[in-house]
């Protein structure tokens, strides 16, 4: 009984990280999609779409909100397998914790870059230029970090080192998402309500 409470705690522990940030549907329900017509005398009016790409720099680099949950993903439940694997002692964790280990590092070197890539095409004052350049660090840190916790994962297998490196990569990828949230809903959208 006290291990089904544990691996349920353990589940709801992970669907708070999974989905501690999907406030987009609320933000997107509160706001319109705004259309302004812009007129000059020589042109007839065009229409603008709020959110369109300004140039094909910003467009690809938009790709980096689709690509940054797969490996934060895969880092939180690679955290779970290896535990579950700790507990069970069965080989099919052991197998999904090192899947999802390389895939979260192999997924992070796009990720990295996209994000490196849509940065140049954004601009933030004051507080968000300090969440963008913080959040640019730790992100690069992360992907560089998941490599090498793959690699020592494959070349000394399981070992305090290998769980200290996996338990401090789990903490940079959920550093790098809050000041990744905190530039897309603002510096306090952790904060409790009033």
């Amino acid at each position: 009984m006290n291990k089904i409470f544990i691996l349920s705690l353990l589940c709801l522990m992970s669907f708070t990280f999974l989905f501690g940030h999907e406030g987009h549907k609320e933000m997107h329900e509160n706001k319109s999609i705004k259309e302004s017509v812009q007129t000059t005398q020589d042109q007839p009016a065009v229409k603008l779409y709020e959110g369109r790409p300004q140039s094909w720099t910003q467009w690809i680099g938009s790709f980096h909100f689709i690509f940054l949950h797969f490996p934060i993903a895969l880092i939180v439940m690679t955290v779970i397998s290896e535990i579950l694997f700790a507990w069970y002692v069965s080989p099919i964790f052991d197998y999904a914790s090192r899947f999802m280990l390389f895939a979260a590092a192999i997924s992070a070197i796009p990720t990295a870059l996209l994000g490196l890539t849509y940065s140049y095409t954004a601009s933030y004052n004051g507080l968000l230029a300090d969440f963008v350049w913080w959040h640019m660090w730790f992100g690069s840190a992360t992907a560089v970090f998941a490599i090498f916790v793959a690699f020592m994962r494959e070349r000394l297998g399981i070992s305090k080192l290998y769980y200290t490196s996996l338990v401090l990569l789990f903490l940079l990828v959920n550093v790098t998402g809050f000041l990744g949230g905190g530039m897309t809903f603002g510096p306090y959208h952790m904060h409790p309500p009033l």
